[in-house]
């Protein structure tokens, strides 16, 4: 995986030249650097991998919407010690202005990201003579699809809990490159428009997308944009967004429609991870730690490189290095009720390890160290994964088969029966997505204001107000509408 890691160093050279660097800015002077970089279908391209490196920012995908915020307020971690002292404690208790403070730099960051996609999507208009087709199709289906997707993000953030106040004002939606406050929308509203950015995105890469015939297509040949289709907003991830986003509206109908396409289409191209994989088993049958797959790649329908992620995720969160202040760990208790089976593939995501104070305990290494980097999943981050659509297939359904199809390929048992299927199926969103802030959303869909505390189940559950669900706007963005 060398070649990819030499790639994304060059994105980096590219995105640190003046014209990359100013893109976004519109006085005349920086216009004519945007104009020049918009020239040609290399430079189009350049700026679109400067949005997928953006959302590497430990305020996005970096960490905040995956790794840290989302899943502390899940109470997965355990942060009552040392003594009121953790660095996470208000977080994890939903503190008023701490809740506030941690997601106000997303809000910037996403608007940033979003805004220069609104320039590339303008370009793709105004400067379509320099792509290809296939160019045009991909790099537009691509813009649209990220700029749903960071809507999306923000929405389920800054927005109401849906099923209570599908009408209540929140957002704005930001769809062109103009600089004037824009108004906040009705949920109802902005899910519009993002699922109709989202239908657009699927209509251009149909046809045009090489993921549809060939899959992730990891190897060195050929243009690298037309490979490692799982690190790119890709047709089938996109799909993927579109029945998160129906079920977020509680259209089950098109959920689940959408969930079973992408099953039905894409599992030949991203299917479960074996348990050889997990494992880090070669063919010859050794197994080394040194290149377990905790992440279980082969099903991420879209991840982003990330370069840093054991520095600025491991080291910084779950390490055992780490002061036990600033650790995100749950007690042994806590990873032992997480499973139902000891043969969960997923267990292999939580080690043994002693701390610098010499105490034992489990530590979270879904995102440890490869230290076999000829790995493409040693600096993967997932973002999007087919599992997901099991679980949103089976909810819509309302029928036990894709539960269990999940359940078998984590080498679990089978339940064959629909009794107690929503209690089970949040029990599989609790053991997915650790590390992937899914868990939280799927509360706040669901209304729920009794939380299991799930780092010590020896506590009683944590009563949260359906409030706590939606966060205020930025103080910085307040002002700017008075």
């Amino acid at each position: 995986m060398k070649q990819y890691a030499i790639i994304f160093s060059l994105f980096l050279l590219l995105l640190g030249t003046s014209s990359c660097k100013e893109w976004l800015r519109t006085d005349s002077e920086d216009r004519i650097m945007e104009d020049a970089l918009f020239s040609n279908e290399e430079g189009f391209n350049t700026a679109l991998n400067g949005v997928y490196i953006g959302l590497l920012n430990t305020n996005l995908y970096g960490q905040k919407l995956t790794t840290s915020t989302f899943d502390i307020l899940a109470q997965y971690y355990d942060t009552s010690k040392p003594l009121n002292t953790h660095v996470y404690r208000n977080l994890t208790n939903f503190d008023y202005q701490t809740t506030k403070d941690a997601v106000k730099d997303i809000w910037t960051q996403a608007y940033a990201m979003i805004g220069n996609l609104n320039t590339i999507l303008e370009h793709c208009e105004t400067n379509r003579v320099v792509l290809s087709e296939k160019g045009y199709h991909l790099i537009k289906g691509e813009a649209l699809a990220l700029r749903a997707m960071l809507h999306f993000e923000v929405l389920r953030i800054f927005g109401p809990v849906y099923k209570y106040e599908p009408g209540k004002e929140c957002i704005p939606y930001s769809n062109d490159t103009e600089k004037e406050v824009k108004p906040l929308l009705a949920a109802t509203t902005i899910a519009d428009y993002i699922l109709n950015d989202l239908k657009d995105a699927l209509d251009l890469l149909t046809g045009f997308d090489p993921v549809i015939t060939e899959g992730n297509v990891i190897n060195d040949k050929g243009d690298n944009r037309f490979r490692y289709r799982g690190q790119r907003l890709n047709y089938f991830a996109v799909k993927a967004l579109m029945a998160r986003g129906y079920l977020y509206i509680d259209d089950t109908e098109n959920a689940g429609i959408y969930a079973n396409q992408v099953i039905d289409e894409a599992a030949k191209f991203f299917p479960f991870a074996t348990r050889e994989q997990v494992n880090g088993q070669a063919a010859s049958g050794a197994v080394s730690q040194s290149s377990e797959n905790r992440i279980f790649s082969p099903e991420i329908l879209f991840g982003l490189y990330n370069s840093k992620r054991l520095t600025d995720t491991f080291d910084k969160l779950f390490s055992n290095k780490l002061e036990p202040k600033n650790v995100l760990k749950m007690t042994d208790a806590g990873v032992a009720q997480l499973y139902d089976e000891e043969g969960d593939l997923r267990t292999c995501q939580w080690q043994s390890m002693r701390d610098i104070e010499a105490n034992d305990g489990r530590f979270f290494v879904k995102y440890g160290e490869v230290t076999d980097l000829g790995y493409e999943y040693a600096n993967l981050m997932p973002i999007v994964r087919i599992s997901e659509m099991y679980l949103i297939a089976a909810e819509c359904d309302r029928k036990v088969n894709r539960l269990d199809e999940l359940r078998a390929a984590r080498k679990i048992s089978q339940l064959h029966s629909t009794a107690g299927l929503d209690a089970y199926i949040e029990d599989e969103y609790v053991r997915e997505f650790i590390g992937e802030g899914q868990l939280f959303w799927y509360y706040k869909r669901k209304g729920v204001t009794t939380l299991r505390r799930l780092y010590n189940p020896s506590l009683d559950d944590m009563e949260i107000k359906i409030s706590n669900y939606q966060f205020d706007l930025p103080d910085e963005e307040q002002k700017r509408r008075q």
